[in-house]
């Protein structure tokens, strides 16, 4: 069997493709296969969302280092942000 992906697809493309694994109707033999596709797509939703959650983390990381190292401009973190 060949795998190929759907590549160039955003999150709201996936998740909406993911819904409507939801609304189609599944009789017999289709549910284990129906079944195994929405697991695999929620599963590559799953990491979509842990990835951007690691990104965002990683600039805040980033940003605490910045200000750590640069104390003289007055910078203050407020809710993710720079205030100055």
């Amino acid at each position: 069997m060949e795998i190929y992906s759907l590549d160039n697809l955003s999150l709201r493309e996936i998740r909406a493709l993911r819904t409507a694994l939801d609304a189609i109707s599944i009789t017999g033999i289709d549910a284990a296969f129906i079944a195994l596709l929405q697991h695999k797509v929620s599963s590559q939703i799953q990491e979509i969302e842990n990835h951007l959650k690691n990104e965002e983390k990683k600039k805040d990381t980033l940003l605490d280092e910045a200000i750590a190292k640069h104390p003289e401009s007055n910078l203050k973190k407020v809710r993710g942000k720079k205030k100055v």
